[in-house]
């Protein structure tokens, strides 16, 4: 059998859509939360100025969602988001469905930029994923309503023959009264786009993995601590000095294991080494979704672990009968669209890697894309970037801040000699998180308060952003606390290294100070203009 036919051969249907309903759950926890988070973040009145983004950056407006429209309409698409999301766990439909959930995780990366990150790259993603893959021909709840009514009228393999995207092979079998559980045992799906969706998933381990070794801190097993101690953890408090050394060696581990795991997908079935490296990789993503704020891409990816282990599920658990020469069908559309999506990403990844050197210049550039591919990838919406925690070294930035309520509604500055006269009311001490929220989306809008930028801008544009967020930061806490009089908020900023690892160097740096009167945000600093 040569490269094609092995490409394109036939596979049991069953591990795919047990990673459909993994993916399928975790995007209807994410559209969710990002219903939930509406109003702060997707709101034409929210913490983002949408109407300065779209023309400093504009190719941001490449999205369904435009300045304007009224926040409602964002409400309803995430609500009709939640309800594809549950489409694609019952197997109703999945694929239509997941091309809605890809047009809604885009445009809402697009339309909330800044406070995007790793999750939102990869969930996009693994929206395309359910519209190229042949998922849904088993455990779906039209089966399991046909079997309780009396069985399954027809094959459940592929009904489009040779060259169509879910063509039945060999272990197809008829339903026509036979339990649904054996027909899902014998349903085979065409391998293109799924050995696609494999070779993609093997690459986002390489690339996460072998970037880690050009960053100083993860060599010196210094990363996680460090990322573990950033406001970006769920518990930053917990891991002190104590936990230098076992840190370190969890660092290592991470360092070495993580490229490791693309070998889960091309080992031979029950082989020790896959296992482990099995393990490995469940103890990796539950680990970093538990302890650090990025759940969604990590709990997507155990999707991919069914399908890997394939083989195990089938012959190994559930007695089905191997599939060997099974039928080579065409790849068909969605075949060919996996596989030139792959080849792009491969140049992309390469090309990327080939200027590795340059990845450190400047953070603040008007220039274009360096990376043509990367810029064609992102203007259809297929761009990925899997690069967790190799920029630990530039961007490990621990910022807490402290609001109070002095007294005095004046500026610091006022020249009135009456104002002068009188004391100042001692200040106040206020609870930060309810100026400066400390959710993974809120947090990255405040690295933009202290410089610590994730988009390319120059020094003009980081100011224009800046005050824009402060001012809506201060209007966001005006609607809560009409009338919480003169709010002064400082911000102190340190970096995370090995020798600052109890956090003791902070700098004070002034952030706002406003007034909140009848609901409104009065500015004394910055101005408003």
């Amino acid at each position: 059998m040569g490269v094609m036919e092995r490409l394109t051969a036939d596979i049991h249907a069953l591990p795919l859509d047990i990673g459909r309903i993994v993916v399928g759950a975790v995007l209807f926890v994410y559209f969710f939360n990002t219903l939930r988070q509406a109003r702060d973040f997707s709101d034409p009145d929210g913490l983002i100025d949408h109407g300065l983004l779209s023309r400093l950056f504009p190719p941001t407006r490449v999205s369904l969602f435009q300045p304007g429209m009224p926040g409602m309409l964002f409400r309803a698409v995430f609500v009709c988001a939640c309800v594809a999301a549950l489409l694609v766990v019952a197997g109703v439909h999945p694929r239509p469905a997941g091309a809605f959930l890809f047009l809604a995780a885009l445009s809402t990366l697009r339309w909330n930029v800044l406070a995007s990150y790793l999750d939102d790259a990869m969930i996009h993603i693994f929206c395309l994923w359910i519209v190229l893959l042949p998922v849904g021909t088993t455990l779906n709840m039209p089966d399991l309503l046909a079997g309780a009514s009396g069985g399954l009228a027809g094959p459940v393999g592929n009904l489009a023959g040779p060259g169509g995207d879910l063509a039945g092979g060999p272990g197809s079998a008829s339903a026509a009264g036979t339990p649904v559980l054996d027909t899902w045992l014998a349903a085979t799906v065409p391998g293109a786009a799924p050995r696609a969706f494999i070779a993609n998933m093997a690459l986002v381990y390489i690339v996460a993995g072998m970037y880690k070794f050009t960053s100083p801190m993860w060599r010196d097993g210094s990363a996680m601590h460090s990322a573990l101690r950033m406001p970006i953890a769920r518990a930053p408090d917990f891991w002190t000095l104590c936990w230098r050394t076992p840190l370190r060696l969890v660092t290592w581990a991470a360092l070495i294991l993580e490229p490791l795991f693309a070998l889960i997908f091309v080992l031979p079935p029950s082989s020790p080494l896959k296992w482990m490296l099995v393990a490995g990789a469940i103890v990796f993503h539950l680990g970093i979704a538990f302890t650090l704020k990025i759940p969604y891409s990590n709990l997507a990816m155990l999707g991919a672990i069914p399908l890997a282990l394939a083989p195990e599920i089938m012959q190994g658990w559930l007695g089905a009968q191997p599939l060997e020469g099974a039928v080579a069908a065409s790849p068909g559309p969605a075949g060919w669209i996996a596989l030139t999506l792959v080849a792009f990403i491969t140049v992309q990844v390469v090309w990327e890697a080939a200027n590795t050197g340059r990845r450190l210049r400047p953070r603040y550039s008007s220039t274009g894309w360096d990376n043509p591919v990367r810029g064609l990838l992102w203007m259809f919406g297929i761009f990925q970037s899997y690069r967790l925690f190799d920029w630990v070294d530039e961007r490990n930035h621990h910022v807490r801040f402290e609001v109070t309520r002095v007294g005095g509604d004046a500026p610091a500055d006022t020249d009135s000699p009456d104002e002068r006269k009188t004391p100042p009311d001692p200040a106040v001490p206020l609870d930060p998180d309810a100026l400066f929220p400390q959710s993974m989306r809120h947090l990255l809008l405040q690295s933009y308060l202290v410089g610590n930028i994730w988009m390319r801008m120059s020094p003009a544009q980081l100011e224009q952003v800046r005050r824009a967020l402060l001012i809506r930061h201060a209007r966001r806490y005006a609607r809560t606390q009409p009338d919480a009089g003169t709010i002064e908020a400082v911000a102190i900023v340190q970096r995370v290294t090995k020798d600052n690892l109890e956090l003791t160097r902070g700098e004070r740096r002034p952030m706002m100070r406003f007034t909140c009167r009848g609901g409104r945000a009065v500015m004394h600093h910055p101005k408003e203009e």
